[in-house]
């Protein structure tokens, strides 16, 4: 059998490798496909895609995107990631993504220094100068300042809901991000739900609202996601006629025993995904 990996990130957004090193080392593990999927930017398909050719391995667009939706009255941040686009009829929404994600940043940075950690963007922990900033970013920095001893402190202790620099950004509904997506040709799959904070009966009734609003499948291995849930999330799929996907979420060094290929209890994502979501 052959696996697949449809959800890993590069030094364009808070990843450490560059698109090719990342189809290498897919190369590497022996994956048939793969998708990047960087945050809120595309600049990096060109090269993973090119790389992906000379080592003949099917190559899919990628992109995940933050959105919000309602659940039982509390608004959840909701991750999209599309898949299968026309680069070209993406690239002006991504410009509109990138204009929200820098006044996101930019109050990050005001907030972090309101409590006395004095950072600019001459600071911030990033690999080449057109990378898209995320907590992640941030998250580095703090650390090799000396602010937290992990990334993930850093992010639990300032930036993650709760923490003391936390700024709620101001998503794009679910509904507007499908549609972009839908129309540059794409798919729409709701990204790690387990991630979200939801009970078995709110995560479903989550998937029946999305679908109103165009989802198309959901990621049903990821290593938020131990086998029990993914099959629970395989059922709720196949009962709604709605594609799977499943990817590693990886970001490179350093990234907490996640690796490439890989979801949770090293559940591998089998290439036959892949007849039904394209």
């Amino acid at each position: 059998m052959a696996y697949i990996d449809l959800h890993f990130h590069s030094i364009y957004s808070d990843g450490t490798y560059t698109p090719e090193e990342l189809v290498c080392y897919a190369k590497k593990k022996e994956l048939s496909a793969v998708s990047l999927t960087d945050h809120d930017t595309i600049k990096g398909l060109e090269r993973a895609r090119k790389q992906s050719e000379k080592l003949g391995i099917k190559f899919i667009n990628g992109v995940e995107i933050n959105s919000c939706c309602y659940v039982s009255n509390r608004l959840v941040n909701i991750h999209v990631l599309g898949y299968n686009f026309v680069i070209e009829k993406m690239n002006e929404y991504m410009r509109t993504l990138k204009v929200l994600r820098d006044e996101h940043n930019d109050a990050i940075m005001r907030a972090l220094q309101r409590i006395g950690i004095c950072i600019d963007y001459d600071d911030v922990e990033k690999q080449f100068e057109e990378c898209v900033l995320t907590r992640m970013n941030f998250a580095r920095t703090l650390v090799k300042k000396g602010y937290a001893s992990t990334e993930w402190e850093a992010l639990t202790k300032y930036l993650h809901k709760g923490g003391c620099a936390y700024v709620e950004c101001s998503y794009p509904s679910f509904s507007v991000v499908a549609q972009k997506v839908h129309g540059a040709g794409g798919i729409v799959s709701l990204a790690h739900p387990a991630e979200y904070g939801l009970n078995d009966n709110e995560t479903e009734i989550l998937i029946k609202n999305l679908m109103d609003y165009g989802l198309d499948a959901i990621e049903i291995i990821h290593p938020s996601q131990d086998s029990i849930y993914s099959k629970k999330l395989q059922d709720i799929a196949i009962k709604n006629n709605l594609a799977f996907t499943g990817g590693s979420d990886f970001h490179g060094n350093k990234d907490n025993g996640i690796d490439l290929g890989m979801g949770g209890e090293n559940m591998m994502i089998p290439d036959s995904i892949l007849a039904n979501l394209f």
